[in-house]
């Protein structure tokens, strides 16, 4: 979606796969280690140790909404609102590719001023799907901060 075009409802849905939740994740102020790093490093650190799951289960199927007002989650089989993040509560955004080849999405969400913040992790269903997530999120946070919207 290019800024131009957005207006004061436009969103983008996306379909993935939630995988998971990790509450109270501190990143510390480490300067030496980039802060997209060291998240995926407490993302795949819970993978290993069985706290988040690697691959997801057929009812983690949702849909993604990002809009001006934050991102929301929703089953996508009951159409039940699981999550929703207003988009100033959206601290980082990252998409990897872990060691199975998955394309995985790390939601940073947390409050301006903590080094303590929760984490949601999806899968994507494939590096592009998870690239476009990331850059609707970006180009919602510009059309706001540029007044677009």
């Amino acid at each position: 979606m290019v800024k131009d075009e957005m207006s004061l409802n436009s969103y983008q849905t996306f379909e993935l796969f939630y995988l998971g939740n990790l509450q109270d994740v501190n990143l510390g102020k480490t300067e030496s280690r980039d802060l997209d790093v060291q998240l995926i490093d407490r993302v795949e650190e819970a993978q290993l140790e069985g706290r988040l799951p690697i691959f997801p289960k057929k009812e983690g199927a949702v849909k993604v909404n990002v809009s001006r007002h934050g991102i929301k989650v929703i089953d996508f089989q009951t159409k039940a609102i699981l999550q929703r993040h207003p988009l100033h509560a959206v601290a980082q955004i990252v998409y990897y590719t872990d060691s199975f080849a998955k394309s995985n999405l790390a939601l940073k969400i947390g409050q301006v001023g903590r080094s303590v913040f929760d984490c949601h992790v999806f899968q994507c269903q494939t590096e592009d799907q998870a690239q476009m997530v990331c850059q609707s999120v970006r180009d919602m946070f510009d059309a706001i901060t540029s007044g677009v919207i």
